[in-house]
């Protein structure tokens, strides 16, 4: 697992640590550690091997943090945008430098992801620099700010919005063929938009779907909606679920149940349907099933369900190796529950590879065919098969039945919004969670406060 996932999978507390990455990342970095990060990328420019490709589950952190790995290559055909119908001379030879915060099995599968761009572009050089995930955003921003900075970066959709304020990222949707987007899925895509305009190529996502023990409960019998997993856990104790009392792992229900947290003006809308509302009716009746755990306390649930306590846990793939050494054969995964209203519809979170817009348009076509390349089917086949990583791309094959699982849950899935609002949803909806499970406050009264609380606070 990345950097990013040992935050997730903290006990209760995750969602604190996930955001504390995102606002604010770019108050401005003292000038030392602008000079260290371009001093750091200046010593990439004598080349070293690519290390060898490393399997899934080998030590990564050679692979991911080498200060740089030597790539070449044929240039990649430049394709024309939608405006311009004589395509770009394409680029031949050139340096192009990645910074990136993958490391371990995230690491391998990037090493083997630029071995492959190497063979098949053999005039390109390709310079890495491993930064922390923590400092990537912050030190990124500040260096194309001061005008350098690398060509692109891989990165998380979460700092999204504050790095296009910051004018630190080049708006790719006029520089893509009309029809190129259809290569990846479309939750990931609009998870790499902002107000129409795409700013980088999906590689790889994530979203909560239901896990299940097979020891438990027989795959003929797993629950298609909220009610009939509600039935299950009341028939059978064993049969129950843990169910993690945060917004982002809970989100699914109430679009299931019809409602919506933003209407089309941009102000919440919990309480505009009675969707919320039955949602957390639903959520407080499986708190009081024995059997079920509806619980602030992540770890509590994660080792409960390891030991066979209850048969269901929704959660992401992020604990899928854990959960997988734990149970074997028995684990599985299944769709989450459907609603009065349709599908479960989870938040989908994703990364890309995103561009520089402060370098030139040479260095730019070459970093596009390097993005093209990541962010493509052999790439996401190398991401699902050495990292267990979700791939963006429709084309990239994955056999691992989990991961077929959670493919399987994204085509219901929803982007995680970006909108500067959702800096106060995630307390103000967190604490309507805990007010209803945990306060005995009605679901309907408590659905009405947290829309008018928040509307409040975002000045609506």
């Amino acid at each position: 697992m990345s950097n990013h996932e040992d935050t997730k999978i903290q006990s209760g507390a995750w969602c604190v640590n996930w955001f504390s990455h995102r606002v604010p990342v770019f108050s401005k970095l003292a000038v030392l550690l602008v000079a260290l990060v371009l001093l750091a990328a200046c010593q990439e420019q004598t080349p070293t091997p690519l290390p060898p490709a490393a399997t899934a589950g080998a030590p990564a952190a050679a692979a991911a943090e080498a200060a740089s790995v030597a790539q070449t290559a044929t240039p990649l055909p430049q394709l024309p945008t939608a405006d311009t119908p004589t395509p770009t001379p394409a680029v031949n030879s050139g340096t192009v430098t990645l910074w990136h915060s993958w490391a371990r099995g995230d690491g391998d599968a990037l090493a083997q992801i630029l071995a492959s761009f190497a063979a098949i572009n053999p005039n390109v050089t390709v310079q890495t620099l491993f930064v922390a995930y923590n400092d990537l955003p912050q030190a990124y921003a500040d260096a194309v700010a001061a005008g350098g900075g690398p060509d692109l970066i891989l990165a998380p959709a979460w700092w999204l919005r504050e790095l296009v304020e910051a004018d630190a990222l080049l708006p790719l949707s006029d520089g893509l063929a009309a029809d190129e987007s259809g290569q990846w899925m479309a939750a990931a895509l609009d998870n790499l938009s902002l107000d129409g305009t795409l700013y980088g190529l999906p590689t790889n996502y994530e979203l909560v779907s239901l896990y299940y023990n097979r020891s438990l409960v027989e795959d003929s019998a797993l629950p298609a909606t909220g009610d009939e997993l509600l039935a299950l856990a009341a028939a059978n104790p064993t049969q129950g679920a843990g169910l993690y009392l945060n917004f982002y792992h809970l989100y699914w229900g109430i679009p299931a149940y019809g409602g919506e947290l933003f209407d089309a003006n941009g102000e919440v809308a919990l309480d505009q349907t009675p969707g919320t509302a039955q949602f957390l009716n639903w959520l407080l009746q499986m708190s009081q099933t024995p059997g079920t755990f509806v619980s602030s306390d992540y770890g509590m649930l994660l080792e409960r369900f390891k030991k066979g306590e209850f048969a269901f846990f929704v959660d992401g793939p992020w604990s899928g190796a854990d959960l997988r050494q734990a149970l074997g054969d028995n684990l599985g995964l299944a769709p989450l529950p459907a609603g009065s209203s349709g599908a479960a519809r989870p938040w989908l979170s994703g990364d890309g590879v995103f561009l520089n817009p402060a370098v030139d348009e040479i260095q730019q076509q070459l970093a596009l065919g390097l993005a093209r390349h990541i962010a493509s089917g052999e790439s996401g086949t190398t991401l699902a098969t050495v990292a267990g990583r979700l791939p963006a791309h429709r084309e990239a094959r994955v056999s691992d039945p989990l991961l077929l699982g959670f493919v399987a849950q994204a085509e219901t899935a929803l982007s995680e919004p970006h909108q500067p609002a959702m800096s106060q949803v995630w307390g103000y909806a967190g604490d309507m969670l805990v007010k209803v499970i945990d306060g005995g406050m009605s679901p309907d009264i408590a659905v009405a406060e947290t829309a008018t609380l928040l509307n409040d606070a975002l000045g609506q």
